[in-house]
């Protein structure tokens, strides 16, 4: 999968510097992975919700945190929408709208 855009999970790394391993470890998975369709997405990351619209919610780090991402699996596109801790994520009024 191609990621948009390396530079916001470094940003997102620097603004909670303990998800970093969590993030680095997501990014070289999905950078490898060759997903078709949400049921392959989920063999690789079982918790990811698919919340409409194309965005998709993963847990990070015990669940301590949220990923939110747009996805084309068509064109093996993944495009960064959101990240924070998982207070943050209950806040938010509609993840698809991120």
């Amino acid at each position: 999968m191609n990621i948009v855009a390396r530079p916001t999970l470094r940003k997102y790394e620097a603004s909670y510097p303990n998800a970093r391993d969590a993030l680095r470890t997501w990014y070289h998975t999905v950078k490898r992975a060759k997903w078709s369709n949400f049921v392959e997405l989920r063999r690789d990351y079982p918790k990811t919700d698919y919340v409409g619209k194309d965005h998709y919610v993963f847990d990070l780090k015990g669940n301590n945190y949220r990923l939110i991402v747009t996805i084309n699996f068509k064109a093996q596109v993944v495009f960064i929408r959101w990240f924070g801790t998982h207070a943050e994520y209950d806040k938010l009024p509609d993840a698809s709208e991120v």
